[in-house]
């Protein structure tokens, strides 16, 4: 009897073991997932900047100071228009001036006393009282004197001329880096000048896309300033060079010219760019997320169900897919898929494998 007790006990586990485990591969809650359905529409193939882009000026040129000097004048504000050779700033020439004056007035005796030196010695060499050696050294001497007068003029007007800074063309002040009565350095900025009639938008794009780029091509510009407004332009430059370094994702640079002059656009402001590559009619495109790579082929994964209604179930099915042209947020479907299919757009959502059951929600 105790024997028989404790065969049926084990029939007992046994059986509780096989209600679980029916339990658990029959029973197990459906993995919440989102769908797409599939429908041929128009796909817009683009390509944008790795990062933010700069509105940007054709002429740009920042003034410096080309000698030591105290501004004693700056007539211009940000934002001020100048017209090309107005006064942009001066410098003070008190100290130098009179150092200056000093050398030229010595130059230019040493100078004066060399050529009348010369013209003695020459009158005596010709009456053949002095020799060729002296007529030699009073001309070497006289050389001498006319290159440092002739270089202690070109310096006072040099300086004279850098104590004067002019604009170079007619453009907007962009930035002021100084004030009245800073003492300035050689080099030190005093102004950054643009000119607003020529601007453009200088964008990075990735190695992998600029073989796609060529001159003329359409531009959509949206510029930060303006949210929800959308400027027009076309490729003007494509760098020739593509930069970046070993760990870094290698770009080049291209230059986006506005069709239209828009006196709101500014140098500086930041933009964002679409380069218009080709339009796909007609085709079948799923969001590039649903895309996902395993056993080294491209595959989506779909929800097969006998009739669709949000929050039904469906089993979720893995299809090797033949991929086209991509926007990065679409993706073309050349072959695998089928109009009238949905696609889970959710392919990372945890517990979701081929052949499980899904609970379907339409993405909006």
């Amino acid at each position: 009897m105790v024997w028989v007790t404790k065969k049926r006990s084990i029939w007992a586990a046994v059986l509780v073991v096989i209600v679980l485990a029916v339990f658990l591969l029959t029973g197990r809650k459906p993995v919440p997932v989102k769908v797409v359905q599939l429908k041929p529409g128009e796909l817009r193939v683009v390509v944008n900047a790795t990062t933010t882009s700069t509105v940007k000026s054709e002429t740009e040129v920042i003034l410096s100071a080309q000698r030591t000097g105290r501004v004693t004048a700056l007539p211009v504000r940000e934002g001020d228009g100048v017209k090309a050779g107005a006064l942009v700033a001066r410098l003070d020439l008190t100290e130098e001036s009179v150092q200056s004056e000093s050398v030229l007035a010595q130059s230019r005796a040493t100078y004066e006393e060399a050529e009348k030196n010369l013209k003695r010695i020459e009158g005596l060499f010709d009456k053949g009282m002095l020799a060729q050696q002296d007529l030699d050294a009073a001309r070497r001497t006289y050389e001498v004197a006319r290159s440092q007068y002739q270089a202690a003029t070109s310096d006072a007007g040099v300086k004279q001329a850098y104590s004067v800074i002019r604009a170079p063309f007619s453009g907007v002040v962009a930035k002021k880096y100084t004030e009245v009565g800073e003492m300035l350095l050689p080099g030190k900025q005093i102004v950054t000048i643009v000119n607003p009639d020529r601007i453009y938008v200088l964008a990075t794009i990735d190695e992998v896309d600029v073989g796609r780029l060529k001159l003329d091509q359409p531009v959509s510009i949206t510029v930060d300033a303006f949210p929800g407004e959308q400027f027009t332009g076309k490729i003007g430059r494509i760098s020739p060079i593509v930069s970046g370094g070993k760990l870094e994702t290698r770009t080049a640079d291209v230059w986006v010219y506005f069709k239209k002059r828009d006196a709101r656009l500014k140098p500086g402001m930041s933009a964002d760019v679409e380069i218009l590559i080709t339009t796909r009619a007609e085709v079948l495109s799923v969001p590039s997320q649903c895309v996902i790579e395993r056993e080294g082929r491209k595959q989506v994964f779909v929800a097969e169900a006998k009739s669709f209604k949000p929050g039904g179930t469906a089993v979720a099915r893995l299809r090797p897919v033949e991929l086209g042209e991509t926007n990065w947020t679409f993706t073309e479907i050349r072959s695998g898929l089928a109009e009238g299919e949905y696609v889970i757009t959710t392919p990372e959502t945890e517990g979701l494998k081929d052949g499980g059951k899904v609970k379907m929600e339409l993405q909006k």
